[in-house]
């Protein structure tokens, strides 16, 4: 949206008035009282008045701000506002100024200091590139853009960009240009600067910028002569006087028209820049917004997910869970499912798996001695945990009992003689292989 405040060329304390385009033409909007009177000419005594907002001030109660006409300014959710500041307001002029300083509005200011009328601490500055170093500075007064940063911010305007009137002349590939808006004349020179006066002016400032110059290339004629694009509705006078001038092509279409085309959000010259600059986010938020709510979506999605995927596989597991400790309970009546069921099933298995190998290999060893003597197998007990055997024989005397211990201890289990009992006919003695 294109918005521009307009003063009076003869009223000098009038209040500003804001237009918007729309339809095609400038049309008044309506302001509140605390608007009108924070944009009124100003004294040093005065500097209160100029940014001071009442608390007590009701929107759109001033008729002397308001008109039965006036449109009510309604901002689309993601739209931003471009507006253009009286061209009066902003002194601009060509300067070479270095890379390094081109952001620093002090360093910049005072490098143009000498042609300034006021002092370099009570102007806001803008440097804009032209060709190389040289660059187009443009300054206004700090109270005027303090009254308009507050006034903004306090009515919620998403404008982030202010630039002077005749700045949208700047757009036209470098031509010389001179716009006629009413009871002002904005005009621009092709090499970078523009300054906007009195229309009553017009031709003794356009004569000291638009003169041709004498010299020894003009060719034939003698003259260079500049070629001027002349917008808005020119009088007789004017337009023959500027013909003296320069080669005027005068534009056929409207002036806002074709220079509203060069009009973007990151125009050239933006005074709304540094400490005055002002960002303001429709309901959509920044620019990283969208992605971010993207990327948490996908997260949330993907976490969703992997819930559900866990849920699921939990309640599966607990069925199996139970189905193992039910087949436990069935194999192990007299034992109780502990926590890790597998690895009490596995210890089971283990057990049971080594011990049918050892007793296995302890009888072979058992039959390897048994035909050495005359020998009776009264018992045996094997412990499958242990790994061991318990024999309980009867032989003739003792020293068979020792033989045949002597006997197992040379193969792969050791053999020793835990008692011995003489009976009324022969020993019996227990004797644990392992």
């Amino acid at each position: 949206m294109l918005l521009r405040l307009v003063e009076s060329a003869t009223a000098e304390a009038a209040p500003l008035e804001v237009q918007c385009w729309s339809e095609g033409k400038w049309q008044s909007v309506t302001t509140d009282a605390a608007f009108a009177r924070a944009f009124r000419a100003v004294t040093p005594e005065a500097d209160e008045d100029l940014i001071s907002v009442p608390s007590d001030v009701e929107s759109f109660a001033s008729d002397e701000a308001t008109s039965a006409d006036a449109m009510v300014l309604e901002f689309e959710p993601d739209s931003q506002g471009i507006l253009l500041l009286p061209g009066s307001w902003v002194w601009s002029g060509l300067e070479v100024i270095p890379r390094a300083a081109r952001r620093q509005s002090s360093a910049v200011g005072y490098m143009v200091e000498e042609q300034l009328a006021e002092d370099v601490e009570d102007l806001h500055f803008t440097c804009q590139p032209v060709d190389g170093d040289l660059c187009t500075v443009m300054a206004v007064s700090r109270r005027k853009m303090d009254a308009l940063h507050m006034q903004l911010e306090r009515l919620g305007w998403p404008v982030t960009v202010a630039i002077p009137e005749y700045r949208l002349l700047g757009g036209l590939s470098g031509q010389s240009s001179i716009w006629l808006d009413g009871q002002w004349a904005h005009l621009w020179q092709g090499a970078g600067r523009g300054l906007t006066v009195a229309r009553s002016l017009l031709m003794p400032v356009a004569e000291s910028l638009l003169a041709p110059d004498s010299g020894e290339e003009a060719g034939i004629e003698g003259e260079v002569r500049d070629s001027v694009m002349l917008f808005g509705h020119a009088e007789e006078l004017e337009l023959a006087g500027l013909t003296q001038l320069a080669d005027v092509e005068v534009s056929a279409s409207p002036a806002e028209e074709q220079l509203l085309e060069n009009v973007t959000g990151s125009s050239a010259g933006n005074l709304l820049s540094g400490e005055y600059q002002i960002s303001f986010h429709a309901a959509e938020g920044p620019w990283w917004r969208k992605p971010a709510i993207a990327v948490a979506a996908c997260f949330a999605a993907q976490l969703l997910f992997f819930v559900g995927v866990g849920t699921y596989y939990k309640i599966q597991a607990g069925r199996a869970d139970a189905q193992a400790r039910a087949v436990f309970s069935e194999i192990f009546p007299n034992d109780t499912p502990r926590a890790d069921l597998r690895r009490q099933v596995q210890g089971y298995l283990n057990q049971s798996t080594g011990g049918s190998g050892d007793f296995a290999r302890q009888l072979q060893q058992l039959a390897s001695v048994w035909s050495s003597g005359d020998l009776r197998l009264q018992s045996l007990r094997f412990d499958g945990n242990r790994g061991e055997l318990v024999l309980q024989l009867r032989a003739a005397n003792l020293g068979q009992i020792d033989a045949v211990v002597g006997k197992l201890s040379n193969g792969q289990y050791r053999a020793e003689l835990l008692a011995a009992n003489e009976l009324e006919n022969g020993v019996s003695g227990r004797i644990r292989l392992r």
